[in-house]
């Protein structure tokens, strides 16, 4: 399966670019967070709502400073990935790997309840971290290696997209 980073549009801004992994699915192509907000409208709307809030204010307001983050969310002290805080009393959490204040990359997520201590707990959330986690190490070492950079007003990635490549013949 192919995947590659997506620049989210929508809510991005001056402050900050939102990213998100775009890969294919039978019949056309998707991303993780339209898997998110696709598998959770239902069931948690308002909660649905008010992320979607706060990432477009990360791309036009404030941008992605650590105060809106749970930092060191993965395994490794350095894999860069987190969650976006949720608020009290609310359940659903998404991931995403923050690369700097002006750059995240969003995934999927999902409700962590407040009876369990860590999403270890959680096969699905479990899931997720780690695919947040082998996506960022393979971000990391493109940019250690140079394939993709943060452009020099630091808003935007540039270089070799992709995180899975296509097939070639």
């Amino acid at each position: 399966m192919r995947s590659k980073l997506k620049l989210l549009e929508t809510y991005s801004g001056e402050m900050a670019s939102l990213y998100t992994v775009m890969f294919e699915v039978p019949g056309g192509a998707t991303t993780k967070l339209d898997q998110f907000i696709g598998k959770y409208r239902d069931a948690y709307p308002e909660q649905l709502m008010d992320i979607v809030r706060r990432l477009k204010s990360l791309g036009t307001k404030t941008g992605c400073i650590e105060n809106f983050f749970k930092l060191d969310e993965g395994l490794d002290p350095d894999d860069l990935v987190c969650a976006l805080y949720d608020v009290p009393e609310t359940n659903l959490r998404l991931y995403c790997i923050r690369l700097s204040d002006q750059i995240a990359i969003l995934g999927d997520g999902g409700p962590k309840p407040k009876t369990i201590r860590a999403w270890q707990e959680d096969k699905d959330l479990e899931r997720e971290v780690h695919e947040m986690m082998r996506v960022s190490k393979i971000i990391r070492t493109k940019i250690d290696n140079g394939d993709l950079r943060i452009s020099d007003n630091g808003l935007r990635l540039e270089g070799d997209l992709w995180i899975t490549r296509p097939l070639t013949y």
